[in-house]
């Protein structure tokens, strides 16, 4: 297996990873080759794609903002999160209540 170790866990850069296709979908820079690979795929062959990406990451952040508005939730927990990216549930939710905890999984 090629790849690098991070934090003990080791990253396998030959294969793609659907978080990573996603970050590449998205504009992101967290990717390698063989996730641009597929990525591709979607841009070639499914355009509506990186709508949709694009779409579900507006939803996350209307739904964030919209729940710490008008509610008293201040806790998240942010199931599949993926890599980090511009928006995340954490700074929508402190960008309104800053006293707001997120936990990614």
């Amino acid at each position: 297996m090629t790849g690098v170790t991070v934090e003990g866990s080791s990253i396998d850069s030959t294969r793609p990873s659907i978080a990573r296709v996603y970050d590449y979908l998205l504009g992101g820079k967290d990717n390698y080759a063989v996730d641009r690979e597929v990525g591709d795929v979607f841009f070639r062959d499914l355009p509506g794609s990186v709508a949709i990406a694009f779409a579900n990451r507006a939803a996350l952040t209307r739904a964030v903002a919209q729940i710490v508005r008008t509610t008293g939730v201040r806790q998240f927990i942010d199931l599949g999160s993926g890599l980090p990216t511009a928006d995340n549930v954490h700074q929508v939710a402190q960008r309104h209540a800053p006293e707001s905890r997120i936990v990614y999984v």
